[in-house]
């Protein structure tokens, strides 16, 4: 496993998620992430592989590594890594989107009387209208492999568009920071608990809280080849522990079972 070594004069950046604070340091072209509530690296080195077996090419979602963290102080700890993605684009969150068009997400988000279905569309509506872009089904998919994952963090800060202010044009940002899913978070899902109640236990964003609801938005293809990634999991150095044991049950759920491509299960 890799030893990434921070400098004295690096920034820690406090990341902020729906469970609080996340340190994360950029070193060269790498951004670290220290584990915080348990094996959130583990968690987004293991998505990223699903990832790395679908459907889904390499500029679409972004690749993450484990490492281990060492402090200027010589303290270390556990994390991972991942390389910069933006270039000279800038990024902006979909939050901040509807932000600077004057508007929050959060009239469409908290209105109880519109379906999922309806909030979808109101959202990828008006980043149509702000950004010229329709990315329906990418997003779909994004909250199909959330349900995939387990991913709990998926709030409107997680979804990132990047412009080209020389182009003055923008695309939708590959899929990042899935740290927070496959049960990483072991203060409020404590080892030893069994998985099948562990798992109800899990709220899904942003749309609402049912992960099925949000896996109903997405109609396109099958993306996930099961068979490769069982494959890779074997073939993985890397214990992922009961991140690894949290996947494996996943892909045994019916209820997602139309996300793997047809044939794709022959190793299962």
């Amino acid at each position: 496993m890799e030893k990434i070594h921070i400098p004295a004069d690096a920034i820690r950046i406090i990341s902020t998620s729906s469970k609080g604070d996340q340190s994360k340091w950029r070193v060269g072209d790498k951004w670290v992430k220290q584990n915080t509530r348990g094996y959130e690296g583990l968690a987004e080195v293991l998505a990223s592989l699903v990832l790395v077996c679908s459907t889904l090419q390499e500029k679409d979602y972004v690749k993450y590594y484990p490492c281990e963290i060492v402090l200027p102080d010589g303290e270390t700890s556990m994390g991972c890594y991942s390389h910069d993605f933006r270039g000279k684009l800038q990024e902006v969150t979909l939050e901040r989107l509807f932000e600077s068009n004057f508007t929050s997400t959060d009239p469409i988000l908290n209105d109880k009387s519109l379906s999922t279905q309806e909030k979808f569309e109101e959202i990828m509506q008006q980043v149509q209208d702000f950004t010229g872009l329709n990315v329906r089904q990418e997003i779909a998919r994004l909250l199909a492999f959330d349900a995939l994952i387990l991913n709990e963090d998926r709030h409107t800060n997680n979804i990132l568009f990047l412009y080209d202010p020389l182009d003055k044009t923008w695309q939708l940002a590959p899929i990042f920071d899935n740290g927070l899913s496959l049960l990483s978070d072991e203060k409020d899902y404590a080892p030893g608990k069994p998985l099948t109640i562990l798992k109800r236990k899990v709220k899904a964003k942003p749309f609402i809280s049912s992960f099925s609801k949000q896996l109903a938005l997405y109609k396109g293809p099958s993306f996930i080849d099961k068979g490769k990634l069982l494959k890779a999991l074997d073939d993985s150095k890397l214990d992922f522990g009961r991140a690894k044991q949290v996947l494996i049950s996943q892909l045994n759920n019916p209820n997602i079972k139309h996300l793997f491509i047809e044939g794709s299960e022959s190793n299962d």
